[in-house]
């Protein structure tokens, strides 16, 4: 990693991990009924809490102690309000009443608080309540977990976009040749073809990296959660089968399993090696990732809004272009240049300048796309300007808004000045191609390295609750 490159991923991470301090304090909204210290004339009977997350019924608990124990029944959600549940409570008299709650909201985060009321005043009168209110998921573990989980599955779709959507076709059509003399199309090829076919088990290499980060945040998420919510690895089932979050979990794992079993049949022969393998193959490797983006949609803060059917397509789109744009990044960065450094100054640039010319496009439209769908997004879930700075996920969102404009940055950067200065060069304007190849290396480095710090923000991002 050059200088740049690693000056970028050091400012970006550090940035962005200054965010975690109000990950760790950030909390849904919930109210109560008795409210928290109100005081009542008598015992109510029941309590109700509800939240801002519609909640599971799977880890519900709801318990009302005094100092001579536990006064409250069996807690259940309301069936008036899928946001809100409650217990019944038998009368004890003056006092302090605790409360302890837990829930496991359908944004796939468990919440748990402690509160207290009194029936008459009673000033002198305090204890314990002997419930311990659940840890948060949202600590550095359940942050990496979601990192690895969220960055593989984008990589393994952005991989197969760049090859089968840029790669391939700037191959089959020669790459950017003279308006005007000999392109020798199929000379080109031949020996661009053969190039990109002894680069192609880096692209592959690549690729398990993914599918390796993927499924250790698959494994490592169920392991935060339980934790989380206090529970022992016997609870597992219920986890993954009584709540969306663990459907979309098992959801998740059976597609990234169809996708390491559909590498495996194709590595079994040669076909891998082509510069453009069959569309089957591209179906096979880049459908089940963006499957499994949209049941991360289905199960995150997106499935927890008034409106979430719209909610979860705007987000799985936004999370489609998160993928084709920084996980073409990646490929990008992986083949490119070593193919080229196999090929003629001739070659390598008309190779180079077709890459580009449509990675430029896809970029364009992907980030079009990121900025309408992370404009709604953030008017959905931010409730005024002011969470930006007062709530932790506005700060984690600001974070990741300030490190995508430096992004952006580098984009334009690529397409206004690169980018033209390679198709000079390919067309015979500007023959000296060394130094906008050489620069275009070095700004796709250090895209990639703001990129793992824009993942970090998005990691936190997704372990906090939105305040709206």
């Amino acid at each position: 990693m050059t200088a740049a490159p690693r000056w970028a991923l050091l400012a970006a991470l550090l940035f962005v991990l200054a965010a975690l301090p109000a990950a760790a304090l950030a909390g849904v909204l919930a109210t109560s009924d008795p409210a928290p210290g109100e005081v009542v004339g008598a015992p109510p009977e029941r309590v109700r809490v509800a939240l801002d997350v519609p909640v599971e019924t799977a880890f519900l608990e709801l318990e009302v102690m005094t100092p001579r124990g536990r006064v409250s029944g069996v807690a259940s959600r309301d069936p008036r309000d899928p946001r809100a549940f409650l217990a019944p409570v038998r009368p004890a008299g003056r006092g302090v009443y605790g409360v302890a709650w837990r829930a496991f909201g359908r944004d796939g985060h468990p919440h748990g608080d402690l509160f207290h009321f009194e029936v008459g005043q009673v000033p002198d009168e305090s204890f314990l309540i002997a419930t311990a209110v659940p840890p948060s998921d949202r600590g550095a573990l359940g942050v990496l977990a979601r990192l690895l989980a969220l960055t593989g599955t984008l990589g393994l779709g952005g991989l197969v976009a760049l090859r089968w959507g840029v790669l391939a076709p700037a191959w089959r059509a020669g790459g950017v040749v003279p308006p005007v003399g000999a392109s020798d199309p199929e000379g080109f090829r031949s020996r661009a073809g053969a190039a990109l076919e002894a680069v192609a088990g880096r692209w592959w290499a690549v690729w398990w990296g993914f599918a390796a980060a993927a499924a250790a945040g698959l494994a490592l998420l169920p392991v935060v959660l339980l934790r989380a919510l206090g529970e022992g690895p016997g609870a597992l089932g219920t986890l993954l089968g009584d709540t969306r979050w663990g459907l979309a979990w098992i959801a998740q794992a059976a597609l990234l399993a169809a996708a390491i079993a559909a590498a495996l049949v194709l590595l079994r022969g040669d076909a891998w090696r082509a510069p453009a393998p069959a569309p089957a193959w591209a179906l096979a490797l880049g459908g089940p990732p963006a499957l499994a983006l949209v049941a991360i949609s289905w199960s995150g803060h997106a499935a927890a809004g008034d409106d979430a059917p719209l909610d979860i397509a705007i987000d799985a789109v936004h999370n489609g272009a998160t993928a084709a744009w920084l996980g073409g990044l990646a490929a990008l960065l992986a083949l490119v240049p070593a193919a080229g450094r196999a090929l003629a100054s001739e070659d390598r640039t008309r190779l180079l300048a077709g890459v580009v010319v449509r990675f430029s496009a896809l970029a364009v439209t992907a980030v079009a796309l990121l900025v309408a769908t992370g404009i709604y997004r953030a008017l959905v879930e931010l409730s005024s300007l002011g969470d930006l700075l007062d709530t932790g996920y506005g700060q984690a969102l600001l974070a990741k808004l300030i490190v995508f404009a430096l992004l952006l940055c580098g984009g334009a950067y690529n397409r206004l000045v690169l980018h033209p200065r390679l198709e000079r060069a390919a067309i015979g304007l500007d023959p000296d191609d060394r130094g906008a190849a050489a620069r275009l290396r070095t700004s796709v480095r250090a895209e990639l390295a703001l990129a793992v710090g824009l993942m970090v923000a998005v990691a936190i991002l997704v372990s906090i609750p939105p305040p709206a």
